[in-house]
């Protein structure tokens, strides 16, 4: 029967693992705040799919970022919910009953929350379809359905295009339907058990990026988002000017989702972007979402001329969160990008060792370019950040010592140190599942994160590569931060601020070295609050206690104010060197 209408419920769930939000919902203190951004592939869905048909209507269900108000509500935060309540009272205020539930997994980190949460939606509508889209459940839809008996279709890739179609067969025939490329359900799942490798068949994408128009930003409480700035507090959006990436690195599944060429927006489709939420909504921060920022040096030069030209960067500033290519960047693209406004950039290393690079990861970075690129930006006064992972197949602790040598010459604001997670449609993944390491049928999702890993390897163990990734990224942007130790301590203060304590306010480490920053810039005031918070937790928490364990050697200036048991029990701990490692 032909359908005159069709509400649609999109839910951007927290990256967040269940675990973490249940600690979270029931107020523990150390517990991470989880940060959100905008549901950027949401909205573009959205505006695509219902500019080609009036009967739509799109409602969204920001989760993750109703889980941050809630974690940085300190009187809701110390009464305590359940994971059930919150997610209960979220699917409430909903306005629309929907015919169509889409739940976007990016993440793989939050599938079992997410499993959760598809329960509660069938119970409220038990004649709703529940459709899955994002990167986990493309690779990973034979599992999916296994899983949860409440998934009725996955959408592989992107799916504006699948989306539309999807929708139009139930507006003509009031049934849906998995008869198109990339839509799945249980009996269109594909799994190639032979080799453990997980493949599935995209659906089209969209070439001309320009028919999705502006975002639906309406559907979106903007003032919300505003509440959560990247650098400052006027608020920060997310954008997306390109998508695919021609590069096949082994960590990543971006290039196979968006696929190898390059598709841009318009100039003019991205200027009107840009002004629209400067002017109309009051956005000062634009998160730049792309697969492979400014590959398409040429236009992006133009573009960003265009720009400073015109004054529509006046007023904002520029974040890439994904991080720069060595491999595409030169200076002057450098100098196009500063122009904008950024207010940092991250020139993407991964690792120190020439051998991975070449061999394991595939990146192929030349590291003395890298080296160059971050002194010439730091010699512009822009703020340098970069990422390194440990934990590649086939990365000997040798080649992993290498990474730490080299990080040890380089200049850096901030270096955000990770374990080398095997996602689902990687090649590492597949690298893994080949020797036996990684059961694709039998994974703990909740406890895959970018701190540790649930198998030991040829090369290292979890609990070594666990120890190495902590230590590493405390030695070097606490003990060793480079601003703390060249006296610029005002830029050392706001990065404890922006990359921890937003996070996890309650952090020791973090607290102490901002105590040290703001006591050097005469702070007074502020260094004292921060070190009383600092030795609160540390009489209070077994957590912080636990840290201070470990590293208490470091911060000797806080023994006056500490049990005399803690300071003994520190004390008796030897220096953390981890497995050979000279950090």
């Amino acid at each position: 029967m032909k359908k005159d209408d069709v509400n649609i419920l999109l839910i951007s769930p927290s990256s967040m693992p269940l675990y973490q939000q249940e600690e979270l919902l029931q107020g523990g203190v150390s517990t991470e705040i989880p940060r959100f951004e905008t549901p950027t592939g949401l909205i573009e869905l959205a505006s695509f799919v219902r500019g080609k048909n009036d009967n739509l209507k799109f409602e969204i269900l920001d989760c993750a970022k109703d889980l941050y108000l809630y974690g940085e509500e300190s009187e809701s935060r110390n009464k305590g919910i359940s994971y059930e309540e919150f997610y209960i009272n979220e699917l409430n205020n909903v306005s629309i009953v929907p015919d169509i539930v889409g739940v976007s997994i990016l993440f793989s980190s939050s599938y079992l929350a997410v499993l959760e949460l598809m329960k509660y939606i069938r119970s409220k509508w038990k004649d709703a379809v529940i459709v899955l889209g994002g990167g986990h459940v493309t690779f990973y839809c034979f599992q999916v359905f296994k899983d949860s008996d409440e998934v009725d279709f996955i959408f592989a890739g992107e799916s504006e295009l699948s989306f539309y179609t999807f929708v139009s067969g139930y507006l003509e025939s009031g049934k849906f339907s998995a008869n198109c490329k990339g839509i799945y359900d249980r009996k269109k799942s594909l799994f190639e058990s032979e080799s453990g490798k997980i493949k599935a068949d995209f659906g089209e994408v969209l070439e001309n990026l320009d028919e999705i128009g502006l975002p639906a930003y309406d559907l979106l409480d903007l003032d919300n988002y505003k509440k959560f700035a990247s650098g400052n507090d006027s608020g920060s959006i997310g954008v997306m000017m390109d998508r695919g990436c021609p590069f096949k690195c082994t960590y990543c599944a971006s290039m196979i989702i968006h696929g190898s060429s390059i598709r841009s927006k318009s100039n003019e489709r991205i200027i009107d972007d840009l002004l629209y939420l400067r002017d109309e909504c009051g956005f000062n921060n634009i998160i730049l979402w792309d697969d492979l920022f400014a590959a398409r040096k040429k236009k992006f030069m133009s573009l960003s001329k265009e720009i400073v030209e015109r004054g529509v960067n006046d007023g904002l500033t520029f974040y890439m969160p994904s991080g720069l290519s060595v491999r595409v960047m030169n200076f002057d693209l450098l100098d196009s990008i500063f122009a904008l406004g950024f207010g940092y950039v991250r020139i993407m290393i991964e690792s120190g060792s020439e051998y991975s690079q070449e061999h394991l990861i595939k990146k192929k970075v030349d590291l003395d370019k890298a080296r160059e690129l971050i002194s010439y930006s730091r010699n512009q006064g822009v703020r340098v950040e970069t990422n390194i992972l440990f934990g590649f197949p086939g990365e000997t602790k040798e080649y992993m010592q290498q990474t730490i040598d080299y990080i040890k010459t380089i200049d850096i604001d901030w270096i955000q140190v990770f374990v080398a997670l095997p996602l689902p449609g990687t090649e590492m993944f597949d690298q893994f599942a080949e020797v036996g390491l990684v059961d694709p049928q039998n994974i703990d999702w909740d406890r895959c994160g970018y701190a540790s890993r649930q198998f030991d390897s040829e090369d290292i163990t979890s609990q070594e590569l666990t120890d190495l990734v902590y230590d590493v990224n405390i030695y070097t942007n606490f003990f060793g931060n480079r601003n703390f130790l060249q006296e610029r301590y005002q830029r050392a203060a706001d990065y404890f601020t922006d990359m921890v304590l937003n996070s996890y306010p309650f952090h020791i480490l973090a607290l102490y070295k901002r105590s040290l920053s703001y006591d050097k810039l005469g702070k007074d005031d502020l260094a004292l609050r921060d070190l009383q918070l600092a030795v609160d937790q540390i009489n209070t928490s077994e957590a912080a206690q636990s840290l201070f364990v470990r590293y208490g050697s470091e911060m000797d200036s806080l023994y006056p104010y500490l049990d005399k048991s803690t300071v003994d029990r520190v004390q008796s701990v030897p220096p953390s060197v981890q497995a050979g490692f000279v950090l």
